[in-house]
């Protein structure tokens, strides 16, 4: 068991930018191929999928206390079968580390360095996640810390510059098109992006009193949904109705602001917070996944696999994704029902299993 411990605040900013980290890139583009005028509608319900998430891990530390997500698999269903359950964990870690990373290198292949390979690219913030999750979980957790104080000054200054160009007609008429497209266009930030939530798990043996991490998936939810609504009625009033014909209809909000004639191309801001948070969400994903890899092949320490796991998920985002279209296709077709099974029936089966094992041993005694 690690003796590392890290504090509530630092779980509640993991969580918020490893949802925001790829979110913000990839989930606008899929909630406006369904619909536009109700995009903000679509994030109000995510507070659904993080109330489920809440749920799950409620359930799972109090029948699971002080145990990360894969100890508590292994300790509930046993070692041989908890470490099949375990390593199809690992798995969906790997698929969610290798998207992030693609992800990442798409935006930054296109907004800033459109000459530069794509593995290049990709090469680059693996290395540098690699190399955080191998300088430990503190370091992690402190990427988080450090970009927030930033992310309170630059987003609420994009957001009051870009109000100037907002036309409400743009958000009028709501439901016009009935509930169904809304519906719809929730499913994959609502459900797959809100389980997402549940990577906490795997940090909860960390934390000095994990019974408090339902509280804070909780304050994250909240957090995440009002930034959510505030980022698509702005996205969506600025840009209009050709939000949906766009790879990054809120980078398109962005470069919309002007300060006179000499202060321009904010969107510089922009992109290298988005860039920051990818790479946190990618820092958290990798250090759960080589923290899984210990517990499941009994390693000595995370560092074993940290910089092979790095070169692991490089070469994933390259062959497993060819394109940001493949992304898309994955977290709208594939991601909403893969993430029920994995992130909701797995930690309920185990603690079905372990509920069922601590009754039955209260019989017999």
């Amino acid at each position: 068991m690690s003796k590392v411990q890290i504090s509530r605040f630092q779980i509640i900013l993991a969580l918020v930018w490893s949802v925001l980290g790829s979110g913000i890139v990839t989930a606008p583009f899929i909630i406006t191929q369904f619909v536009i005028r109700d995009a903000w509608i679509t994030l109000i319900l995510f507070t659904v999928g993080g109330l489920v998430s809440t749920s799950v891990a409620a359930l799972f530390v109090r029948v699971l206390p002080n145990r990360s997500l894969i100890c508590g698999l292994i300790d509930a269903l046993g070692p041989w079968l908890g470490r099949v359950f375990g390593l199809w964990i690992l798995v969906w870690m790997y698929l969610v580390s290798c998207k992030t990373l693609r992800e990442g290198t798409s935006f930054v292949g296109i907004t800033i360095l459109p000459q530069t390979p794509l593995y290049i690219i990709a090469f680059a913030g693996a290395i540098a996640c690699s190399y955080a999750v191998y300088m430990g979980a503190e370091v992690v957790m402190r990427n988080g810390e450090f970009i927030s104080p930033l992310a309170l000054i630059v987003f609420p200054t994009l957001f009051a510059l870009s109000m100037q160009h907002l036309d409400v007609q743009n958000l009028m008429p709501v439901l016009a098109d009935g509930w169904h497209p809304v519906l719809r266009a929730a499913v994959t930030p609502d459900v797959t992006y809100a389980l997402e939530l549940l990577i906490g798990l795997q940090f909860a043996h960390m934390l000095r009193n994990n019974r408090t991490l339902p509280k804070d998936m909780i304050i994250v939810t909240g957090i995440i949904t009002v930034l959510g609504i505030l980022l698509a009625v702005v996205t969506v009033g600025v840009v209009g109705q050709s939000a949906g014909y766009l790879q990054f209809p809120i980078l398109e909000a962005v470069r919309s602001i002007r300060i006179g004639r000499n202060l321009e191309r904010l969107d510089t801001l922009y992109i290298l917070g988005v860039m920051s948070t990818v790479l946190i969400k990618l820092s958290v994903f990798h250090y759960a996944w080589c923290e899984g890899m210990k517990d499941v092949f009994k390693l000595s320490s995370h560092r074993i696999v940290a910089l092979s796991g790095g070169l692991l998920v490089w070469a994933g985002s390259i062959a497993g994704f060819r394109s940001q279209l493949e992304v898309n296709h994955f977290m709208i077709s594939v991601a909403p029902a893969y993430f029920v099974v994995t992130l909701v029936g797995i930690p309920i089966l185990a603690v079905l299993v372990m509920a069922f094992r601590k009754r039955a041993k209260r019989r017999v005694c």
